[in-house]
């Protein structure tokens, strides 16, 4: 009789290690944080810290004479976006984004990214000089669908990424 209760253990233990062979292999890929979003170098550690898990990712750019905008899609859903502006007259960031006319931030602090910057839990507007092309340079970021603050993983990313930023926009 000793024999029938190892034989159901040992069915036991390979039928609960098929199906975790199963559940792993169901499981979806994770996708490869790039080192290039809409075709810009990035930081893939600092652009990696922005984004949530996923299957796959994916990007779309804008273009105009003064602008660009980049969104960053995971499973298809908007998880970053970020606007860059050049040839801006220069006004206060902090004072213009405390009384709205940034429209919204959540827990706004001013940002040592610039002289003339902030950053909320989930949004940053930087403003830099940009003598090249005149006037001033504006790289507003924001990830619209991210919980909790995120505010020290975007200072890092748009510290890494203003460089390219400024750069690509004849800064």
């Amino acid at each position: 009789m000793t024999g029938k209760p190892r034989a159901s253990a040992a069915r036991l233990s390979l039928a609960v290690l098929l199906l975790t062979g199963v559940a792993a292999c169901g499981d979806p890929q994770e996708y490869t944080v790039p080192s290039k979003a809409c075709d810009r170098v990035v930081s893939k550690d600092e652009l990696g810290a922005l984004l949530p898990s996923g299957a796959e990712l994916s990007d779309e750019p804008w273009v105009s004479d003064n602008s660009f905008s980049c969104q960053i899609y995971v499973d298809g859903l908007t998880q970053l976006a970020f606007t860059e502006h050049s040839g801006q007259r220069k006004f206060d960031v902090s004072a213009d984004a405390k009384s709205g006319r940034l429209g919204g931030f959540d827990q706004l602090r001013a940002s040592d990214v610039s002289d003339n910057a902030v950053v909320s839990h989930t949004r940053s507007v930087v403003m830099a000089p940009c003598p090249k092309a005149g006037r001033n340079y504006i790289l507003d970021l924001e990830l619209p669908n991210a919980e909790g603050d995120h505010s020290d993983d975007i200072e890092r990313f748009v510290r890494s990424y203003l460089p390219t930023g400024l750069a690509a926009m004849g800064c």
